[in-house]
This record gives C-alpha cells, structure tokens and sequence, in this order.
C-alpha cells in the first residue's frame, strides 16, 4: 500500500517500505548507460551551463536516431528556443539554440514551451502556450512541426489550436504533451481538457477537443504498450493536504467513456509541480512526489516517494499501489523526476543545494534494485561559473548570495543520459530586510 492516500477526508494510509540511504554517496548501479535501460551512467561527460537569465520551463525528447531535442524559455516568459545534440552535449553551444517564437511575435502577454516529442520518422513535434490580451484567445495554444533541418527557424511549421476549444489555457502545465510513433499527438489544458490529433497534425480540421478530466492534469505519459496515463491533481483533503490521483485510457481515448480516474489521491503538501509519473515499456506505472507534512502516515512526513502499480489495470485502487522512500528529507521538495527506458528508471531530485541522480535498471517496485544515488550538482558548482549576486544590485557586496537546484528533468536516448535544471539564486544586499529571488539559468549534465 503506498502510503498516506485519501478520498476527501476517508483516509487509508500505510507505507510500503523504508528509506533507501542517503543522497550523495555511492555510484550509479551498473549496466547500460543509454538505449534500452536507464540502469545507470557509467561515466559523467560534463557539465554547463545555460547563462541565458530566465531559463525556465525546459523540455527533454529523443528521437530513434539518438538525437535528443531541448526546449526552454528565456526572459521574461519572452521567448521560446530550441535546439537539438548527437554529441558534447554539454555546453549551450553544442545545442545550437534558435529562437522559434516570442511573445513580441505573436501579439501576447507571455509566452513559453510546454513540451517536445519526436515520432518513429524522427518528426519533432512542439507545443507552445501563451497569455493572452483581454477578451482574445489567439495563440494561446500554438503546435509546432519540423521534419528535418530544425535548427532553422523557417523549417517550423505552425498551427493555432486556440479555436479547437475557445477559452482553454496550458499555461502550468508540465508535462501534458504526448508523442506517438505514428505520429499522433495528444496533450491536456491546465483545465483538463484533452486535444488529440491522429495524424498531419499541422491540420486544424485534424484536432479535436472530445473529453474533459474533473481534475488538473500535471503530467501524461504513454506507455510502451500505447496506454496513456496521467497524473492528477483531484484537489484537497479535509485537512487541506493535495490529493494526487491517477487516470489512464487503454484505447479510443477520444471517447470520455474510455478515461477511468482514481477515487483516491496520494496524499502530499509539497508544491504538485515537484510530482512526476512515467511509464515503461511493459506499462509499469511509477510516481515520485514528496509526501511533505500530511496528517497521517506522519512517520513518511518530508520524504521522497516512488510509488508502483503493475501494467494490469489495478492502478486506480490506489491502495493497490506499493511505495517506498528515497533520499535525505525534503528531498525532491523543489522537483523530482521519473523518466523510464526500456525497464529502467532514472530519477532526478533536489534538495536544498544539491542535484541527485539514481537509477534502477529493472523491477524498479523493488527498492533493493534502485543504485544510492549520486550528487550530479551543487550550490558550490554553480556558483564558481556564475556568482548567484550576478546582475542583482549587490553584485559584490551581498550579505548573503547563493543558487538552489530547481526542476529537474531527465532525457534518455541511445546516445546517453541528459539532466536539465534550472537553478535559481536568493541574494541578500546591505540593508535588505530579507534574501530576494533572482531569475534562474539553466544547467545541463550529460555521459555523452
């Protein structure tokens, strides 16, 4: 039973499991470093940095050639980049970025990526999303498409969704933007509602809108086996704890007969931003999340857990589901995520000033199969490239200055592994009442 989970205040906790060790010794597990299995990195090729000031919202995909594509925002909410790596993957030159949208552009408020996907062709596909003027839903939702030759802005192909379903928003949404094969591409609103195309979906006419989820969507995945599965935010407990539940669809998920959705939720009060759910080959469903401080299960209380149910469709009793902890307290608190391969599984985690990484190459219910994990970043590393007081108006006279690890995220091809964050800074200057946020930069480790 993975523990503290509840349906408005009927709670049915329990634990699986203990902790797992400590968050900074010991190597990966060994194995494969890339291509089928997430075992492990054998190895670490480098690490950079992105100094490029509002670094945010940044999205991993690879295609079967081992190319592995990035997007990210830069500014404030002012411009959407993106580019793609074979090799020395870890410098922002090797990526080539090119700006492919900006708020300017379109006419909006703000703008920024919501995800990347790379089909059997090696087709990228993007989505983008945008705030609006007053009274106008024009480009809120724009999909991107590019069959070769994507770092060239022209070679993007573009289409408005924002008619499909007027009034819709993806504006903090995670990782809603499912990619098939075939080519088809699915993804949810903030408001939950579906867009699905099938096919040549830089055709309006080929998008629709069919089915709404009662719940916020925080991340969707398909699995290996063509299941779509998603992580929810269902609401509140009576104890005003989030609720994390789960919905899948096994076929014709245009029709909202076929979604089914949990009736409980993970219990959790850290942000619902930090959770994370991926899939694997077979359908194994796994979720990571910081439970926080809830009111049952108080023993779990601060702990980072990765939760299971097998590829047989019991995942929605989620008293079904078998958990267990990782990692030092707080762990995962500012972002933890899950990305599959194969049967493996890598996780990325934060703490207060470090970036984790562990694996397990299969069985990954089982806690003895997940390697210690390993420290990929720090505070400290950051900081030697870029001072955290950099552009503040303290730049050399800060009280206090220093970077936290920030959403973390995972990408896997047959070249190797990629991490993605984007750390953010707090800077006290002289007569200051208290430390001020600083806009994050991105940071990148990779084996290859």
């Amino acid at each position: 039973m993975a523990g503290g989970a509840a349906g408005g205040s009927t709670m049915a906790g329990g634990t699986a499991g203990g902790d797992a060790g400590g968050s900074t010794a010991g190597g990966m597990a060994g194995g494969t470093t890339a291509g089928g299995d997430a075992g492990g990195m054998a190895m670490m090729g480098g690490i950079g940095s992105f100094v490029r000031v509002g670094f945010f919202n940044q999205h991993l995909a690879t295609g079967p050639d081992g190319r592995m594509h990035l997007t990210f925002l830069e500014g404030a909410a002012e411009r959407v980049f993106y580019g793609s790596c074979a090799q020395n993957c870890f410098t922002d030159a090797a990526w080539s970025p090119v700006q492919l949208r900006s708020s300017a552009q379109l006419g909006v408020t703000t703008v920024g990526p919501y995800g990347v996907g790379v089909d059997s062709t090696n087709r990228v596909h993007l989505l983008v999303g945008a705030v609006t003027g007053l009274g106008s839903s024009a480009n809120a939702i724009q999909y991107g498409t590019c069959a070769s030759s994507c770092g060239t802005a022209s070679n993007w192909t573009w289409t408005d969704l924002s008619s499909v379903s007027t009034g819709r928003s993806i504006i903090g949404t995670n990782r809603n933007f499912m990619v098939r094969p075939s080519g088809a591409v699915s993804f949810f609103t903030s408001e939950g509602v579906y867009f699905t195309c099938s096919g040549n979906c830089s055709t309006l006419a080929n998008w629709t809108a069919p089915v709404t989820l009662t719940a916020e969507v925080l991340h969707a995945v398909v699995d290996g086996t063509g299941v779509s599965h998603a992580l929810l935010n269902k609401g509140r407990s009576a104890n005003n704890e989030s609720l994390l539940g789960y919905a899948r669809c096994a076929t014709n998920c245009q029709l909202p007969a076929s979604w089914q959705i949990s009736q409980l939720g993970f219990l959790s009060n850290a942000p619902v931003f930090t959770a994370s759910l991926t899939a694997t080959a077979s359908g194994r469903v796994f979720m990571a999340y910081n439970q926080g401080v809830i009111s049952v299960s108080m023993q779990d209380n601060r702990k980072l857990f990765i939760a299971s149910c097998p590829a047989n469709g019991t995942c929605l009793d989620l008293n079904s589901w078998t958990s267990f902890t990782l990692g030092a307290l707080d762990e995962g608190d500012s972002g933890a995520w899950a990305e599959a391969a194969g049967e493996g599984v890598l996780l990325a985690s934060t703490t207060v000033s470090e970036l984790n990484l562990r694996g397990c190459e299969q069985d990954c219910h089982l806690q003895a199969n997940w390697a210690q994990g390993i420290t990929v970043d720090t505070s400290m590393a950051v900081a030697q490239v870029v001072p955290p007081a950099l552009g503040s108006s303290c730049p050399n006279t800060a009280t206090f200055a220093a970077w936290y690890p920030r959403r973390p995220i995972v990408g896997i091809s047959a070249t190797g592994v990629a991490v993605v964050h984007n750390p953010s800074a707090l800077v006290t200057c002289p007569g200051s009442t208290g430390p001020a946020t600083r806009p994050p930069i991105g940071r990148i480790i990779t084996t290859f």
